[in-house]
């Protein structure tokens, strides 16, 4: 096998990195190590999306399989904000409504394949060719002239106030994309979780410090995951709700 047939199976295998961009958990998610404890993988989450945004993890995920994703380039996630109030351990947090205040990652944009930075810089050197411009990812962002301005009237310009929905990933048509999302935690090495290979974390301490913080849990969340049992009677959580046949959000088009 030459060396291009090796490095192609390397970079397309399923198992290969788990904390991957584009690949988001769905709103409110907290930190991956805790959502990991708590996440029992009920997909009521997944039930309540309108938009069909939210996917579970399949077998390649490994440890997450049956977990909650949002892979961005099939289909972002539009800040609805029905799945954070539905999720009965605390995985999602609850008491987050307002899409502002979101924290799913950040979008980058690729400048060398962007056509409209390529546009522009085309015609700051005179070029005369055609040349395409695009402005999908202005349009369809929900937080459109906060999350990402157009500066110069061209060229989209992402922001700090940027949650990390993915939309401008799903809609960017270019390929490959020219804008995709980091993930929340991907950039900080004590947040990456199970994920962030290259930055092998210490497990031992890791593992010391969740025991830490099992151990002065009372009336935690993680302890009605416990008392789960798939006889007698089931739990109570606080979340209880109805998948809604009709929504009242708009629709994509």
């Amino acid at each position: 096998m030459d060396k291009k047939k090796l490095q192609k199976f390397f970079n397309t295998n399923p198992f290969k990195g788990f904390f991957k961009k584009n690949r988001l958990r769905p709103p409110g998610a907290v930190e991956e190590s805790k959502f990991m404890e708590l996440c029992i993988r009920c997909a009521r989450c997944i039930e309540v999306c309108p938009y069909d945004s939210i996917k579970r993890a399949d077998i390649f995920e490994r440890l997450q399989i049956g977990t909650p994703y949002i892979f961005a380039e099939e289909k972002g996630c539009y800040l609805c904000m029905k799945c954070p109030s539905v999720c009965p351990t605390g995985a999602l947090d609850n008491n987050l409504k307002e899409p502002e205040k979101v924290e799913m990652g950040i979008a980058v944009i690729n400048q060398e394949t962007c056509l409209n930075f390529k546009y522009y810089l085309d015609e700051k050197a005179g070029i005369t060719e055609e040349g395409l411009l695009c402005s999908f990812c202005y349009d369809v962002c929900p937080l459109r002239d906060k999350a990402i301005v157009m500066e110069h009237f061209i060229l989209p310009v992402i922001t700090d106030e940027c949650v990390g929905c993915g939309v401008c990933t799903e809609k960017c048509p270019t390929t490959p994309k020219s804008v995709n999302i980091i993930p929340k935690g991907m950039e900080q090495k004590e947040l990456a979780g199970f994920y962030y290979r290259k930055l092998r974390i210490n497990a031992q301490k890791k593992s010391s410090k969740i025991k830490e913080e099992y151990e002065n849990k009372t009336e935690s969340e993680v302890k009605k995951k416990e008392n789960i049992s798939s006889f007698g009677v089931k739990p109570e959580f606080k979340n209880n709700f109805e998948p809604m046949d009709t929504i009242d959000e708009w629709e994509e088009q």
